[in-house]
């Protein structure tokens, strides 16, 4: 996977979900049961179809949490002081999501993925490399994550990634005023690249 690209490309991104099992059909059912009142109506898929997607799509999240826990271990070897101390931070945090969506995937008796062994990150020489790159990855999970959001048939799960999505815009908010930089640069928080 070309890395650089995934990271700049929405389109990628939403591939990214997409091949991780989540028919059209299966992701407009979840997007309406989503977005229905439950009290009128609601959109129903059958309980093996339901709990399967969610653990598709917690799945193609939780690759994406282990090649951001990576990212941050090959990161931290370039820092110093208070940085490394922020990215050692970060590094707990994102641990604690991928343990989050493995433990939810389980739940619904589902097998989580695992970390590959190596992922091809781009040279990183300077502390500002290792920030922007942070920032891309970051943004990259949070469009991943409202991306997926709606497409989770259960409500507990759209809170838990509505709850990373939040961690992850604080880390976005910290590594740019890290790196100098405006660090709540717009009212909604999208993800995009920086």
């Amino acid at each position: 996977m070309d890395l650089d690209h995934f990271l700049r490309d929405p389109q990628s991104r939403r591939r990214f979900f997409r091949t991780s099992g989540v028919s059209v059909a299966g992701a407009s059912a979840m997007f309406l049961a989503a977005c229905s009142d439950d009290t009128k109506n609601p959109v129903k898929l059958g309980p093996d179809e339901s709990d399967q997607a969610d653990v598709e799509i917690l799945n193609g999240a939780l690759d994406l949490e282990f090649m951001v826990v990576a990212a941050y271990k090959v990161g931290a070897g370039r820092l110093r002081g208070e940085r490394l101390a922020i990215v050692k931070g970060f590094l707990e945090q994102e641990q604690e999501h991928a343990d989050g969506l493995a433990g939810s995937i389980e739940d619904l008796d589902g097998t989580p993925n695992r970390a590959k062994s190596t992922y091809d990150f781009p040279v990183l020489r300077s502390e500002a490399d290792v920030l922007r790159f942070a920032i891309d990855l970051e943004n990259t999970a949070i469009a991943a994550y409202i991306d997926a959001l709606p497409k989770f048939s259960d409500k507990p799960l759209r809170s838990m990634a509505a709850s990373i999505i939040t961690n992850e815009a604080e880390h976005v908010s910290v590594l740019l005023e890290a790196l100098g930089r405006e660090p709540v640069p717009g009212a909604f928080v999208i993800g995009r690249a920086a």
